[in-house]
């Protein structure tokens, strides 16, 4: 298992300002993680950063939220 610092940004659909949350997590494989956080019906997008964190940008019936994965 590796260990991640989460950035768990949810954006305001009115003034598109996000709600953030930082957590640690321990995961295996980042896909996986998704797999199981978000809803079926969500599109996502995969990215790396240059600073290498794994980003995903999910959509879910119009509400944006992003996942931003840093290896600690």
């Amino acid at each position: 298992m590796k260990n991640y610092e989460l950035i768990h940004e949810i954006f305001d659909m009115c003034n598109g300002k996000p709600d953030s949350q930082i957590s640690e997590i321990a995961a295996e494989n980042l896909d996986d993680y998704m797999k199981d956080h978000i809803s079926r019906a969500a599109t996502c997008e995969k990215s790396v950063d240059d600073n290498g964190a794994v980003v995903y940008l999910v959509m879910t019936n119009g509400q944006k939220e992003r996942y931003t994965f840093s290896e600690i």
